[in-house]
């Protein structure tokens, strides 16, 4: 996953949407994923994040400790089950939370 970050990376903004629009692997989006979040955030996605992601979309649960970026990690899972028309609730207990990563995960 990481040498495609690296080949997507050089891509500018408008071929790096087509080419987020026409992958089809699951390692492909979320390669996109993360050079989008890089670009849009100025975060890096860990490779903690991406297994996370990873986790989520094979319908595991994963634990993160606070601060070790479970909003982040999401976002892939997230965009993968909206490409496959599932429907998709992200969830937390935490109001302000919830409003405040929406907002921020919004421009991926």
């Amino acid at each position: 996953m990481r040498r495609l970050q690296g080949v997507y990376s050089q891509l500018g903004d408008n071929a790096l949407d087509a080419t987020g629009r026409g992958v089809s692997r699951k390692a492909e989006l979320f390669a996109v994923v993360a050079v989008v979040a890089s670009r849009v955030l100025g975060v890096d996605m860990f490779d903690a994040q991406l297994q996370g992601a990873l986790a989520l979309t094979d319908g595991q649960v994963m634990e993160m400790q606070t601060g070790e970026g479970k909003t982040l990690a999401a976002v892939p899972a997230v965009v993968w089950y909206g490409r496959l028309n599932l429907h998709v609730h992200v969830l937390t207990v935490n109001d302000y939370l919830a409003r405040r990563d929406a907002a921020w995960m919004r421009p991926i």
